[in-house]
């Protein structure tokens, strides 16, 4: 190996739910999603860089995970997992992201498990 693997970011364990993850930085291959997270302007490509950047996240942390059981993680969650990552990675979210965030855990405050799960199966 040569000496650019002393520049391979580590990982840290971070507790989503009721389950610790390794949650490893991003790498220089992830560069064209944080350009595309950064974009106000386009909205719907700024939601797929996130969900892709979540996707791999979680694929690296866990390996044997689906895409289908990655979709199915809850909005509460998502969130976790995404201030977990900006920490991770050493990036601040701008006011906007952190409103839309606050946001969406205080829509998600008081939704039942059961019903997420039944909003899942359909």
């Amino acid at each position: 190996m040569s000496k650019l693997q002393k520049l391979v970011g580590e990982g840290k364990e971070i507790k989503i739910g009721e389950i610790n993850l390794d949650i490893k930085p991003l790498t220089v291959s992830s560069l064209p999603l944080l350009m595309q997270i950064g974009d106000e302007t386009n909205k719907e490509a700024q939601a797929n860089a996130m969900k892709e950047v979540l996707t791999r996240t979680l694929k690296d942390s866990v390996p044997d995970a689906t895409d289908k059981e990655i979709d199915k993680i809850s909005i509460e969650h998502m969130t976790k997992l995404m201030e977990a990552i900006m920490e991770v990675n050493q990036l601040e979210m701008d006011s906007e992201k952190k409103e839309f965030f606050k946001k969406l855990r205080e829509q998600n405050v008081g939704h039942d498990a059961k019903d997420g799960a039944q909003a899942r199966e359909r």
